[in-house]
């Protein structure tokens, strides 16, 4: 069985004890990078696994998808072949590998080929976001909904009117349609995460929009609570 772990957000206590034993146990480890930087890689140095296993492989951001699914292709005929010679393989994704893990990329193209795969839980970064800012996402019959960064204002304001409590992910691609939206109304609260688990971690109810969205952000959207809680 090849393992696809979740590794979480950035913080080392948040990383399961399944994960912690798959990580050791395993002959090679597996993360990706972006412009040669693996956050996965620093958590998996962080739990004192022995880095010498650790592989990264940098995938190129692009809205051209050609390369990426070149190196996803390769990796995964690599992986197979690794995993029929009797290695324990591990690929680690941040946060949990069943939301945006570019990992499942990977998992795909294995189970298409007849690979058994299994993957572990973790904790999703906007789990740890609420946690960090004492949120409660949803109570009663509210709703939660989980939305990539490409969207719009119209679209945010819609589905809170409608009774959603909004998490963005990849907020990067939002910049526009959150500005939108929070000059459009003063009815509800912009939670705005940075790099959630991690020493530079940053936290707060927006009163003005930043210049730009860091690639490690979210957003979690809502009206206003009394006492300060979703």
């Amino acid at each position: 069985m090849l393992t696809f772990i979740s590794i979480g957000p950035g913080a080392t206590d948040m990383v399961t004890l399944g994960t912690l034993r798959f990580l050791r146990e395993a002959d090679k480890v597996y993360c990706f990078a972006v412009g040669n930087v693996s956050h996965s890689f620093d958590i998996i140095a962080d739990l004192d696994i022995d880095t010498s296993k650790v592989i990264t492989i940098d995938i190129p951001m692009s809205h051209d998808r050609s390369k990426a699914n070149a190196i996803y292709d390769e990796l995964a005929l690599r992986l197979k072949k690794e995993h029929e010679e009797g290695k324990v393989i591990a690929v680690a994704t941040e946060g949990d590998s069943s939301i945006f893990a570019t990992t499942h990329y990977v998992m795909d193209r294995l189970v298409a080929m007849g690979v058994d795969c299994q993957q572990t839980p973790g904790v999703p970064s906007f789990i740890a976001a609420a946690s960090i800012a004492g949120l409660h996402l949803v109570k009663l019959q509210e709703r939660l909904l989980i939305i990539p960064g490409k969207t719009t204002s119209e679209e945010i304001l819609r589905l809170t009117s409608e009774g959603y409590n909004l998490v963005i992910m990849k907020l990067s691609m939002a910049h526009q349609a959150v500005s939108e939206a929070f000059s459009t109304t003063t009815a509800l609260q912009f939670h705005y995460f940075e790099n959630i688990g991690m020493p530079t971690q940053k936290y707060e109810i927006l009163k003005e929009i930043p210049d730009t969205f860091p690639y490690f952000s979210l957003m979690i959207v809502a009206p206003p609570k009394k006492g300060g809680v979703l």
